[in-house]
């Protein structure tokens, strides 16, 4: 997160100590002005965004947990396909929106989407194709496996292993991407594997509830591996990049995951009652799924990177409190414990690496001035009581 007013308020104070004659108190408040109006209307489009995000994955994933309690539906690549194809709405729709606000013509958004991917200009079928393919298969992976480690932990359980990705993305762009060494992340790092950890003691090692430990953390694992080569391959996209990229992710799974799909389907791992099969829990869980999806990856261009995470961090005690009231779900000492770390190493993983700096900077400045001042009025009294006792 730029702490943009801090440096606005220093080129006003290097300006005025040079030779550029203007007035320093109304270039200061008319930069502070309008740097105040754009940080605001950022954190106000964030907590919106956080909001939207956390409301959509605790009901997301509660009814995706609601599908695997049925006992005549056990076809979890059946669910992952379904949700990876809907997401094909995305570019069409954000089409529409332009058309209707009369941003700019069609062709124009189509020939900017098509150089979504970074290092040429120019756009080419085989890397295109190559690139989209890879994000397809790892999306796949990372829904599948969420939802194999619904049928053995709770929505609550299941939100926390997912968040704990942001951690595995830090360690990933660490090595990958050769990002900033920070301590502050390694110990928020060591925060969530310890969460995983206590899971994984909590629900036993070797039950059949480990295996949804394991499946959460393959879950988490895919999810920041997408995340690294999303940074690596494609950086910071506009909103009409990111829904014609996601557009282009749910048609490659349309085209390309239905032989597998009838593979399984046909051997017996996928076990479906078509006459029971609850379209009306599967398609708001999907509708769910791509609003999330969307709003994650369009919404970077409109706020900061942190209320994007944070949205995902605030659904943890919310599918937490979900879980309780409705599903009566037994909350043992060390789950509570494992929830509280990830979500803590989530939260300090999500800061911006400056903001300890930023927050002292702020709260310390005054009161200095103040003590500096005492100090030089308690002197200077001090000076003039010498004096007179010298007299």
């Amino acid at each position: 997160m730029p702490v943009s007013s801090y440096a606005e308020t220093t080129d006003v104070e290097e300006s005025t100590n040079g030779h550029t004659p203007i007035n320093a108190d109304d270039a200061q408040e008319s930069k502070t002005r309008w740097d105040w109006s754009n940080r605001q209307s950022k954190l106000v489009i964030g907590t919106f965004v956080s909001m939207i995000i956390a409301v959509t994955w605790v009901s997301f994933s509660q009814l995706v947990h609601n599908i695997t309690e049925m006992p005549d539906i056990k076809a979890p690549f059946t669910i992952t396909y379904i949700f990876m194809i809907c997401p094909i709405i995305m570019f069409p729709a954000y089409l529409c929106f332009a058309r209707l606000a009369k941003a700019e013509p069609a062709k124009a958004i189509f020939r900017e989407c098509l150089n979504v991917y970074k290092g040429s200009d120019d756009f080419h079928k085989i890397p295109f194709l190559w690139k989209s393919l890879m994000f397809c298969l790892i999306s796949a992976l990372t829904t599948h496996t969420y939802i194999r480690a619904m049928y053995k932990l709770g929505a609550a359980d299941c939100t926390a292993l997912f968040a704990a990705n942001h951690s595995f993305v830090y360690l990933l762009s660490w090595i990958v991407l050769f990002e900033k060494f920070i301590a502050l992340r390694i110990l928020a790092m060591i925060f969530s594997i310890t969460g995983i950890v206590l899971f994984a003691y909590v629900d036993g090692f070797g039950s059949s509830a480990m295996f949804g430990v394991v499946m959460g953390v393959a879950s988490s694992a895919g999810a920041a591996v997408y995340g690294v080569l999303y940074k690596k391959f494609i950086g910071d996209p506009t909103s009409a990049q990111a829904a014609f990229f996601v557009s282009v992710v749910g048609l490659l799974s349309l085209l390309l995951l239905w032989p597998l799909w009838l593979l399984l389907y046909f051997l017996g791992s996928e076990q479906i009652d078509w006459s029971v099969l609850p379209w009306g829990t599967i398609l708001p869980s999907a509708f769910l799924a791509t609003v999330y999806w969307g709003t994650k990856e369009c919404a970077i261009q409109l706020t900061y990177q942190f209320f994007i995470g944070l949205g995902l961090v605030l659904a943890i005690p919310i599918c937490s409190v979900a879980d309780k009231v409705w599903k009566e779900e037994e909350f043992p000492g060390m789950k509570i414990a494992a929830l509280v770390l990830i979500t803590i190493g989530v939260v300090l993983i999500l800061l911006p690496e400056n903001w300890q700096e930023y927050i002292c900077k702020h709260v310390r400045s005054k009161p200095r001035d103040t003590e500096q001042q005492t100090i030089g009025n308690s002197t200077t009294l001090r000076g003039r009581l010498s004096r007179t006792s010298y007299m």
